[in-house]
């Protein structure tokens, strides 16, 4: 019988509540949803993939702010490795790195928040697990979350999703074509029938 009881992320901002949704294996949900040590807790290698993780996350969010016209700001945490905000007056990026879970593994997230300060309002949320992150995929990361930007009201959780597995992916872009393909098929009949 599966629990129908919605399960919460453990996201940085406590105003924002972020809903896991489909998609996402048992062992993210598990890894999610638990708290990180602290920073006076972490091992000296988990400090030095915590730093190469903050440099790598100052270059991704500087080269974003400067293509975005964007102010960035490092914020003192002492929950978090690093936290940094890009804003402006339109946009606002904030990114997170959490501290490792246990004293015997270097695995930690990269949170993103983003937000746009418009009227409309739009906020997306992205997270990655690993043990070490590259420039590249904290800038990726910010893509997605402005990709998964979505209008939210107010009081709303943000419902975070996984990637379905490509099994069904297949048989959606499958179905896709095969459906349409008969009814290109039928126009191209009548045009070479002979009216009678």
């Amino acid at each position: 019988m599966t629990d129908s009881k919605p399960k919460y992320a453990n996201f940085p901002e406590r105003e924002l509540k972020v809903l896991i949704g489909a998609n996402i294996s048992a062992t993210t949900i598990k890894t999610l949803t638990r708290l990180s040590i602290g920073t006076y807790e972490m091992s000296f290698l988990q400090q030095e993939k915590g730093k190469a993780t903050g440099d790598a996350v100052k270059t991704a969010v500087t080269l974003k702010a400067k293509a975005a016209n964007l102010t960035v700001t490092k914020e003192a945490s002492r929950e978090f490795v690093s936290v940094y905000v890009a804003q402006n007056a339109e946009l606002k990026i904030q990114v997170w790195v959490t501290t490792p879970f246990e004293l015997t593994q270097a695995n930690h997230i990269i949170w993103v928040r983003y937000s746009e300060l418009t009227p409309e309002g739009k906020t997306g949320v992205a997270f990655k697990l690993a043990t070490a992150f590259s420039a590249d995929d904290v800038a990726n990361l910010i893509k997605t979350a402005e990709k998964n930007s979505i209008q939210l009201p107010a009081g709303e959780p943000f419902p975070l999703k996984g990637n379905p597995p490509p099994r069904f992916q297949k048989k959606a872009a499958a179905a896709a074509p095969g459906a349409d393909a008969p009814a290109a098929e039928a126009p191209a009949a009548e045009a070479a029938a002979p009216e009678a």
